[in-house]
């Protein structure tokens, strides 16, 4: 999303040009707003910060969330648009029956959004984050079970955008996927797969940005950072019960491989927990049709070709059902 600029705007002459309202309503909110709000800088001084047109900006919410922002601003002739908007919850939005299969999707990418937004900010994960991270998962299990074909959508609106942000997104839904896809039906089960997956790459906001934005090729002890993250991921959620310990497995075991050759600890096929392959499974698949500094993105067929061709790296009973997964969908598409 290109940001928005902010705009610094003075009106010392107007009664009341601006009504205070709590930064905590934009929480569980759709993107789409219909009203402007305001940033207090000082008594007289307010900057623009979000649109009626552009809408919220997630990212720096949870920014202004995490600095101890009590208040927003709108104008007093909004206030009937942002009672209405404070209404209307993604939550309830998502759980209407009347919603559309797209708009559900639509409503839940943007849930995700601002989920992920507020885990990117924390220094560790609070429980307030990880009880919410959970309602989004569940909300992706119901999707999941309710409309099977919703993958198709999901490919076409998660494959773009700022990469760990939206890679996390991906790895959680395509995790669920996989793990369905095994036979795998129960609803903790899928839970588990799909909050590891949104949490797997948390120990990558630890990471500069001149990393992982690097388009060149990494010096040894850049690597030696980046292959840090799982053990950084683990301890920003092990002091938070609210995140089962098999999510805390996932975290730390998702760059291991089957032959022995992953980090950090280099674990050898079954010793790496089934739950873990497979979103190691998801995270790559995410990775190589996302687009990066470095290279364009990838085609779902061409990931997968890719994928299949790195004999001993995954799980090779999860790498023969990625094709039924991925590709049926796809093909779908064309049909259509």
């Amino acid at each position: 999303m290109k940001r928005e600029k902010v705009l610094s705007i003075t009106s010392p002459t107007r009664q009341q040009p601006y009504l205070a309202v709590d930064i905590h309503t934009f929480r569980n909110a759709t993107r789409d707003i219909g009203f402007d709000v305001y940033l207090k800088l000082s008594e007289d001084n307010f900057a623009h910060i979000f649109s009626r047109v552009t809408g919220l900006d997630y990212k720096r919410l949870a920014q202004y969330i995490s600095k101890g922002i009590k208040e927003l601003y709108i104008h007093p002739e909004d206030e009937a648009v942002y009672k209405a908007f404070t209404t209307a919850t993604a939550e309830s939005i998502f759980n209407d029956p009347n919603t559309s299969a797209e708009k559900k999707i639509a409503t839940l990418l943007n849930m995700t959004e601002q989920n992920m937004a507020e885990l990117f900010t924390l220094i560790n994960v609070d429980e307030e984050t990880a009880v919410k991270s959970q309602k989004v998962v569940r909300s992706y299990v119901a999707l999941l079970s309710e409309n099977p074909k919703s993958l198709a959508i999901i490919l076409k609106l998660v494959s773009h955008g700022e990469y760990l942000y939206y890679h996390s997104i991906a790895a959680a839904i395509f995790s669920m996927f996989i793990a369905r896809a095994t036979g795998q039906f129960k609803q903790k089960f899928l839970e588990i797969v799909g909050m590891g997956g949104f949490l797997h790459d948390i120990g990558c906001t630890h990471i500069p940005k001149e990393i992982l934005l690097n388009s060149h090729e990494l010096t040894a002890s850049q690597w030696r950072e980046i292959r840090q993250h799982p053990k950084v991921g683990l301890q920003m959620i092990e002091k938070t019960p609210h995140v089962p310990d098999e999510v805390r497995y996932i975290v730390y075991q998702h760059h291991e491989q089957m032959n022995g050759l992953g980090y950090p600890n280099g674990l050898l096929g079954p010793a790496i927990y089934y739950p873990a392959r497979i979103v190691a499974l998801a995270d790559s698949f995410s990775a190589l049709i996302s687009l990066r500094p470095f290279r364009a993105a990838y085609t779902v067929e061409q990931a997968v070709k890719i994928i299949q061709s790195e004999e001993g790296k995954f799980d090779p009973d999860l790498v023969k059902i990625l094709p039924s997964i991925f590709l049926r969908p796809s093909s779908e598409q064309k049909a259509a």
